[in-house]
């Protein structure tokens, strides 16, 4: 079974090529230590300005170990934080997916 990660935002007018710039900062850092790789999508039509970064993991486990990781991690955390300034207040969310389970999954 896999999780899905999805980080929504969305980001000031003006300031969007800016807040790409931070996630691309702290997609080399996840890749530099070898966490979950980054998928940066926008919608084709919804809402305007909105970002999602997807992570995938393999188990909970994994999701809870690189979270914590991640936490402690002041390069990865600044980088992070970095991109707060760009994000209106209170659009941004963490949703946590999951493949359907069992005998569901399959078709």
């Amino acid at each position: 079974m896999g999780y899905r990660v999805s980080q929504v935002a969305q980001i000031k007018y003006g300031e969007f090529g800016a807040y790409v710039k931070t996630v691309r900062k702290l997609e080399a850092i996840y890749r530099e230590r070898g966490w979950a790789s980054m998928r940066i999508i926008v919608p084709t039509a919804g809402p305007n300005n909105e970002i999602v970064v997807e992570l995938e993991y393999p188990d909970l486990a994994t999701f809870e170990r690189e979270n914590k990781a991640f936490y402690a991690d002041e390069e990865a955390f600044a980088a992070f934080r970095a991109g707060a300034e760009f994000v209106v207040a209170g659009s941004a969310r963490t949703e946590i997916y999951e493949d359907v389970p069992g005998e569901l999954g399959n078709g």
